[in-house]
């Protein structure tokens, strides 16, 4: 049985997961000649992103008796849904670097203290 077939008797489930992540969220099955092995690809597309996730065949059969293996699938849709929307800028100027050292420099002065230091006698 292909992915193709699997998705047809498993897309109420499989359009149930989708909808309770983001309703606008659009998917589209992937040519299986393209994957390999026991395996399908979905292309999950949202507000002009795309992104590629693969499924296994035999958590996309077992989907409907198991809520274990619906709530992996869920869970693996949703992170890549998460991934796609992230907006990460590039540290063009090098600020993040600059303040990796200031603060290594801080914790350098630290632990450069005497080792064998008097308490001050009172």
């Amino acid at each position: 049985m292909t992915g193709r077939e699997v998705l047809k008797e498993s897309e109420g489930i499989l359009r149930g997961i989708i909808r309770s992540i983001d309703k606008n969220l659009d998917y589209t099955l992937i040519d299986s000649a393209e994957v390999q092995g026991p395996r399908c690809a979905l292309q999950l597309s949202l507000r002009g992103r795309e992104a590629t996730v693969s499924l296994s065949i035999d958590d996309l059969r077992s989907a409907g008796e198991d809520a274990v293996r619906k709530n992996a699938i869920r869970q693996k849709i949703k992170n890549t849904r998460d991934h796609m929307m992230d907006n990460h800028l590039p540290d063009v100027l090098g600020t993040k670097i600059a303040k990796m050292l200031g603060q290594s420099a801080v914790t350098e002065e630290n632990f450069k203290r005497p080792v064998f230091r008097r308490s001050p006698r009172r």
